[in-house]
This record gives structure tokens, C-alpha cells and sequence, in this order.
């Protein structure tokens, strides 16, 4: 059983061609449900939300740190929190 927590990746507008190539890379690791663009006083921005493998997540943390500096984890189930605080 695949185990995925919800995340959201946010991009600048010029960084958006090679984020999203970062990102097709993931393949099944990384489900998108949202993808939205967004313009602000510091510029345009493109947000990407969806769930990605938790063994993906912690792999992306530590090997890509590119992706991972972008990347917000909004949401964590209780059993997956509890499988790793008992530990």
C-alpha cells in the first residue's frame, strides 16, 4: 500500500519549464490535483497541489533540494504520523 501525503509546489514564473520537468519525473509518486498561476507584487507564480508517495517526499527532501525549497506539505494523515512517532 502506497502511503502519500499532500503537498504543494510553488514556482516562480521562470523557474516553471524546468520545475515541470522535475516534476513528470516523479511519474505515479506525485498525483496533481490543482494547477494554478497567480501574479502578486513580487511577480507570477505557478502552484501545483496534489499527493506525492511519502517514500517520494522523503527522498525529494533529501536528494533535491531544488524541488524540496518549493515544496509545502499541507497535510499529513494521523496513521502515518503515528507509524513514525512510535517508532
Amino acid at each position: 500500500m502506497k502511503e502519500f501525503v499532500f503537498v504543494e509546489f510553488i514556482f516562480a514564473h521562470n523557474e516553471t519549464s524546468d520545475s515541470l520537468k522535475l516534476i513528470k519525473e516523479l511519474g505515479d509518486d506525485f498525483v496533481l490535483t490543482s494547477d494554478y498561476t497567480f501574479r502578486c507584487d513580487t511577480g507570477i507564480y505557478r502552484t501545483l497541489s496534489g499527493k506525492i508517495n511519502s517514500t517520494a517526499a522523503t527522498a525529494l527532501k533529501l536528494s533535491n533540494s531544488f524541488l524540496a525549497n518549493r515544496m509545502r506539505i499541507s497535510y499529513i494523515s494521523d496513521d502515518l504520523k503515528d507509524k513514525y512517532r512510535n517508532r
